[in-house]
């Protein structure tokens, strides 16, 4: 029987090759230019639609770690192993205002109003203003930083590492919320109506809290093969999407929860899954896997998958155009490609 709701075919293309691992890639609030994050300290630019270089310029001795985009202003936001946040006009590549961190600032990103921008060091948070002054700092966190991430309505974000998920209210010095569960985490991902987290744990497991948690334990979702780095949640906040092995693991968080139900498996990956995005506001999940292999799912109308494209690299990078008519791709071999939807 013929799936009734596939994923569209995407049109073909033909990869970029950037020179070294992609980090992190951040599209252009237009939909018309997209950066990349590069092991070699360098950051570029490039245009969407022909895929042709825009712009390359050293951006940080060693690597370069994060890269965000504006979400109104032709602004980039990036982080690297010497220890610098910078932000740049993406127009020129020229740095217009940086900051000192102690360690690799493994963390940067603009909040989605872009009002202020939140930057991570080891144990080390801080956010800035729209002037690029610390609004906020903490070092009070007892092991580095492993993730750390805006709540979708801009006013708040969390930070997680060994032990601890704490999230914060902007303007306000001490978390609001301190969840503890003796795991290693190592990524979260919140719904976009923040009334969900989950966190995934070097140890295999995803851990998932209703908000406001108010005192209640915590539902921990084990028995992954390897550990979830990779996690997101659809534009609806009903479905979660997890890694974790060669198969995306997709959970329903609706009515009472994930408790006591079998999540949905999809099969299609040679290897085990290194990337996951789902669209901001269609139902379209993009997967990429250790193989170098990429798909597009329609988990929520229980439709099969299509593969997208096969790079020679890992997956390292996944990104929807703000528009929602492509995705772009970026391997740990330093190729990128985009790929348009027919």
């Amino acid at each position: 029987m013929s799936d009734p709701n596939p994923p569209p075919v995407p049109a073909a293309s033909s990869p970029v090759q950037l020179g070294d691992h992609v980090r992190e890639l951040a599209w252009s609030p237009d939909s018309a230019q997209i950066a990349a994050a590069l092991a070699t300290g360098e950051l570029v630019a490039l245009e969407a639609r022909a895929g042709l270089l825009a712009r390359r310029w050293k951006a940080h001795d060693f690597g370069t770690l994060r890269v965000s985009w504006h979400p109104k202003e032709p602004f980039l936001l990036s982080g690297g192993e010497d220890g610098r946040v910078k932000v740049w006009d993406a127009r020129e590549g020229q740095a217009v205002r940086e900051d000192k961190m102690r360690g690799w600032v493994e963390h940067a990103l603009w909040s989605p109003d872009g009002r202020f921008a939140l930057a991570a060091a080891g144990k080390t948070l801080r956010v800035y203003d729209a002037q690029g002054a610390t609004a906020f700092e903490t070092s009070d966190h007892p092991s580095t930083i492993a993730a750390a991430l805006w709540r979708a309505d801009g006013n708040g974000f969390l930070t997680a590492c060994f032990e601890r998920v704490r999230l914060f209210r902007l303007g306000e010095p001490r978390p609001y919320q301190d969840l503890r569960r003796k795991l290693s985490h190592i990524a979260a991902a919140w719904s976009a109506n923040g009334r969900h987290l989950a966190v995934g744990s070097q140890e295999g497991s995803v851990t998932y809290w209703k908000l406001p948690a108010d005192g209640r334990d915590p539902l921990t979702m084990s028995g992954y093969a390897h550990k979830v780095r990779s996690l997101c949640w659809d534009p609806t906040s009903r479905w979660l999407a997890t890694g974790g092995g060669e198969l995306v693991t997709i959970w329903d968080v609706s009515g009472k929860g994930p408790a006591g139900t079998t999540p949905a498996q999809l099969k299609g990956h040679s290897a085990r899954v290194t990337a996951l995005a789902y669209q901001r506001r269609g139902d379209l999940l993009a997967s990429g896997g250790m193989g170098g292999d990429v798909w597009l799912w329609r988990p929520s109308r229980g439709a099969g998958g299509m593969k997208t494209a096969q790079l020679e690299g890992e997956i390292t990078a996944l990104a929807w155009a703000p528009d929602e008519r492509s995705v772009a791709i970026g391997t740990a071999h330093g190729e990128f490609l985009r790929v348009p939807l027919a």
